[in-house]
């Protein structure tokens, strides 16, 4: 299936007048570290924007001030606090910018819908026979090398079949970014429809994986919020484009279109 506007119309979370913000769901995210702060802001940032009722973030104390002062609507926990309170979330967010954290692990399948990211795939290719509840992986080609131990031309030489096999064994959704990202569920999967080079800068996989994140917690199952968040990220940055040029797009200009994508999508 190649991802269209009439289907993700029909997969947004509906938005109702009397909704409070645990109507829209509860992120709880860990990300970031000393030298790679802007990977929580990012995501975060993108599941607010989505329209996620709650995010919460879970980081060092360098990242909490950055993130603080650019994006006041974060609630914060420290990793002491959160086995006290992980039960009021509703998805959890794993892994962008964490580095060599190894204390994030302990948060892999205590929430039922996760999305892991980075240095999360990155954590795991190093474990031996792990396994998830329900979740939703998020790999660039060389995060998909090293879960998968083929190399990056096996995978992008097929990434249809490749993203379909892996997500059958792992029995997960598999997001295989890069360009016409692949979205794969053990029985389904989806083509992106989008191409374009001003997604090809850093940054960009964090915003995607907090629109996943925030999709899911409105409600979505893991293939239709992989599905939605991808088209949705994917239109933002054609926007972008639209403004700009294929050059000098930054991650952080995806956010504010957000809400236009999906405003878009609806009409």
């Amino acid at each position: 299936m190649k991802l269209n506007k009439e289907w993700v119309t029909g997969k947004l979370p509906k938005r109702p007048k009397d909704a409070s913000k645990g109507t829209f769901g509860k992120v709880l995210v860990v990300a970031g570290s000393k030298n790679y702060p802007g990977a929580a802001y990012l995501c975060c940032a993108a599941a607010y924007r989505v329209g996620a009722g709650l995010v919460t973030l879970v980081t060092n104390e360098t990242t909490k001030i950055i993130v603080s002062r650019k994006l006041p609507e974060v609630t914060f926990l420290s990793f002491d606090e959160v086995f006290q309170k992980i039960n009021n979330y509703d998805v959890l967010l794993l892994g962008p910018g964490l580095n060599k954290n190894k204390k994030a692990l302990k948060f892999i399948n205590k929430l039922p819908k996760t999305v892991i990211d980075g240095d999360g795939l990155n954590m795991l290719a190093k474990k031996d026979n792990w396994k998830l509840q329900e979740a939703v992986l998020t790999p660039h080609p060389g995060e998909m090398s090293r879960l998968t131990k083929l190399s990056i031309n096996e995978i992008q030489s097929d990434r249809e079949n490749i993203a379909k096999e892996f997500s059958k064994k792992w029995g997960q959704v598999v997001v295989l970014k890069g360009a016409n990202t692949v979205i794969s569920s053990p029985t389904q999967i989806a083509i992106s429809p989008f191409a374009n080079p001003i997604l090809a800068t850093a940054g960009t996989g964090d915003v995607l994986a907090g629109c996943i994140a925030g999709f899911l917690a409105q409600g979505l199952k893991t293939f239709d919020a992989a599905c939605v968040g991808v088209y949705i990220h994917g239109l933002a940055g054609e926007m972008v484009k639209e403004k700009i040029g294929d050059v000098g797009g930054l991650a952080s200009d995806l956010l504010p279109l957000l809400p236009k994508a999906i405003q878009h999508t609806q009409t």
